[in-house]
């Protein structure tokens, strides 16, 4: 694809009517974010950012991306993942890197040079997320993948994004809230970074990203009052190679739109890889576009100035695009639909405000459930509160979920820090063990999926099942680690004491006995097992469960399964058991 069929005024030469670039490229630090101010062509831009972020860069989110289809595989596979995911990593991502246009691939490789890292390898990680979408797409064409696609098969993306407007804030102006629920849990947050860009031709704009993430095409606002974010759907098998990487075409979109109209004429010039949805909102005139996409389709939805608000989970709102999706992973559909409805009746509420926003970003749920419908979440690395009409935005700091730290303002026009707008936080007296417990929970994520150590994550999650005892997933997720990793009869009483406190979803309490029952064969209480096995095929439960249930109840679990199960940590359950 040509750079002038996505970005049509960068390659006529289109005049840039703006004043000339000023300052100098400047760096600064700020709550422990990396505040970079870049200036002039894509390459130039590019390795200023390699430059200043050259050791962050270097262990950043790219290098850190390359390594997950490796993971996604899973470890079923042994010694031969890593020669699979290699072999696939660089011929899928190869046929991403074809599409990629020269303003992409100047700015990666300008990073790298800037950096002082081997530019073929970075755009390799360049590529992950159409590349990672595309296997994934693969594996779900087998609509019972097995567990060689292991627990990163869903991935627990989950970014929300909701906006308020007229008569729903307090000062009638449009406000943005946006969480990105994305890989790197620690490795994003460490390497947090906020860019503002000033192109040699187009608009200025700022991104909320990470070391070596150079283009604003993900959550961003430029300076004629537009903001974007993107939502991706993971659970459906519509990927084509040959179409626009993400990322790209919304940097375009920020660089080149001052309206929606011309915003979704970017768009329509694409045809992406995967799925996704594009959010961007016009803040002067009170107007939002949701675009919605597959390589196949593309719809447009408008909400004007009556409307008031609007919420957006990963679930397509188009009926035809909606019907591509395929419920693999209950878990994950409900949690989505929860997370949807909740951040819907937060923002209906009215009376907003940043802080009011921020706070709908680092809502908790019921208190029943720490994951069922919360919209903070353990994959939460990046919150940001965005008011267009005047440039200003809020940027949630600290460990994710980012939306529970301080949100430290910011200014496009100052292109930097604006402390006179205001820093707040989110949380509320009473909630320290719940943040305690959950940020437990975050330990033992890490130790999971970055450190493969089941063992040490059911230590942090037993700790946290402790400091929080009424919720029901730290039991659980305490009895499928120690399950695991092989300390049976600690599986056998944790998940005890989840069933003990059951849960808002009937389909949670069939799993609970599912894998009650399974460490009770493990442990040789065949009798035991059975029970557990019929109590679950008596509940209301996901149809992968009721089939594990039933070849259990016919066929003992034995030890040798035990060893190949995998957990999917952000939604504390298994995606296909």
């Amino acid at each position: 694809m040509s750079l002038s069929s996505i970005d049509p005024g960068a390659a006529a030469g289109r005049a840039d009517t703006r004043a000339p670039l000023g300052a100098s490229p400047s760096y600064d630090r700020v709550a422990g974010v990396h505040v970079l101010c870049v200036r002039g062509s894509f390459r130039e831009m590019g390795e200023q950012h390699g430059s200043m972020l050259r050791r962050e860069v270097a262990t950043g989110p790219i290098p850190y991306y390359r390594q997950m289809v490796e993971k996604l595989l899973g470890k079923p596979l042994g010694p031969l993942s890593r020669p699979i995911a290699a072999v696939l990593q660089r011929a899928v991502g190869s046929r991403v890197r074809a599409t990629m246009p020269d303003f992409a691939v100047e700015t990666a490789r300008g990073i790298a040079r800037g950096a002082g890292l081997e530019e073929e390898e970075f755009l390799r990680g360049c590529t992950m997320p159409d590349s990672l979408l595309w296997v994934t797409a693969r594996l779900n064409e087998l609509k019972a993948p097995g567990p060689a696609v292991a627990h990163r098969l869903a991935l627990g993306l989950g970014c929300t994004s909701a906006l308020a407007w007229g008569r729903s804030t307090r000062d009638g102006r449009l406000y943005h809230a946006r969480n990105l629920d994305y890989y790197g849990v620690e490795n994003w947050a460490q390497n947090a970074a906020l860019v503002f860009h000033r192109p040699a031709e187009g608009q200025r704009y700022v991104s909320v990203t990470a070391a070596g993430v150079g283009l604003g095409g993900v959550t961003a606002m430029n300076e004629a009052g537009l903001t974007l974010t993107v939502h991706q759907h993971m659970f459906t098998d519509r990927t084509r190679l040959g179409g626009t990487p993400i990322g790209v075409v919304g940097d375009v979109v920020m660089r080149r739109a001052r309206s929606l109209d011309e915003a979704e004429a970017i768009l329509r010039s694409h045809r992406s890889i995967g799925c996704w949805t594009y959010v961007i909102a016009d803040g002067r005139r009170q107007e939002v576009l949701s675009f919605e996409e597959s390589p196949e389709r593309q719809v447009a939805l408008r909400r004007g100035p009556s409307d008031g608000s609007y919420s957006y989970a990963n679930v397509y709102e188009d009926a035809e695009l909606g019907a591509t999706e395929i419920a693999l992973y209950g878990s994950y559909w409900r949690h989505n639909m929860g997370r949807y409805a909740r951040a819907k009746e937060l923002v209906g509420q009215g009376d907003l405000d940043a802080r009011g926003m921020a706070k709908i970003l680092a809502d908790r749920g019921s208190s029943s459930c720490r994951v069922r419908e919360s919209i903070a979440m353990v994959m939460t690395v990046a919150s940001v509160v965005f008011r267009p009409e005047d440039g200003v935005l809020w940027l949630g700091t600290g460990d994710a979920p980012t939306s529970r730290g301080e949100f430290v303002p910011f200014s496009l026009e100052r292109e930097g820090h604006a402390p006179e707008h205001g820093s707040f936080t989110t949380t509320e007296v009473g909630e320290r063990a719940s943040d305690e417990a959950f940020e437990e929970y975050r330990r033992a994520y890490l130790a999971y999926v970055d450190r493969s150590d089941a063992e040490a994550a059911a230590a942090h999650l037993s700790r946290a099942a402790e400091l929080d005892a009424g919720q029901p997933l730290y039991h659980s997720l305490t009895g499928l680690l120690c399950l695991e990793h092989g300390a049976t009869s600690q599986a056998d009483a944790a998940l005890g004491r989840a069933i003990g406190l059951g849960h808002p979803d009937e389909e949670r309490v069939a799993s609970f006995h599912l894998w009650r029952g399974r460490a009770r064969d493990v442990l040789g209480r065949r009798s035991d097992a059975l029970a557990d096995y019929r109590r679950c095929l008596g509940l209301r439960a996901d149809a992968p469960v009721h089939a594990a249930a039933r070849k259990n109840h016919a066929r003992p679990f034995s030890d040798s399964a035990r060893r190949r199960m995998h957990v999917e940590m952000s939604l504390a359950d298994v995606v296909a058991p």
